[in-house]
């Protein structure tokens, strides 16, 4: 379940719970899970603010956004019995890439944070080239930019 809050451009979040399988044998959610609950969201917001999926995006449009660079930072668990809410906003939107800044929570209780960075490039030839965001992504993807 996805959601913008109500009057903003940001934040976005993306709501899941948190499976059995997705956890380890210290009954919490393995280590690894974090990159996915960060990139599910991401996925999401990409496809509620620019009105394609990342699969769109790479396989029909014949451009890329591969991820450069990833940093997470753990605040606290999750178990399979949290709801966790990763929130989405723009740090930085660069010539040809975004930052992304990650807020995972259950409840007030801030359970990893995270940069990630994604770079526009186009893939129809044998190496990827690095292209400017599409002017109609760009416009889109200011609202969302964090000030300052």
């Amino acid at each position: 379940m996805s959601r913008p809050i109500e009057g903003k451009a940001y934040p976005f979040i993306h709501a899941r719970r948190i499976r059995w399988g997705e956890s380890d044998p210290a009954r919490i959610a393995y280590t690894a899970r974090f990159l996915d609950f960060a990139m599910d969201a991401i996925e999401a917001f990409f496809t509620d603010r620019l009105g394609v999926s990342f699969y769109e995006f790479n396989v029909d449009m014949g451009s890329g956004s591969p991820f450069v660079r990833v940093e997470l930072d753990f605040r606290s668990p999750v178990t399979p019995r949290d709801t966790l809410e990763t929130e989405v906003r723009i740090a930085r939107l660069g010539g040809s890439s975004v930052t992304f800044v990650v807020i995972g929570r259950v409840g007030d209780r801030v359970s990893y944070e995270g940069r990630l960075v994604c770079a526009f490039v186009d893939s129809t030839g044998e190496k990827m080239k690095p292209i400017p965001i599409p002017p109609e992504f760009r416009a889109k993807l200011e609202a969302d930019v964090l000030p300052g």
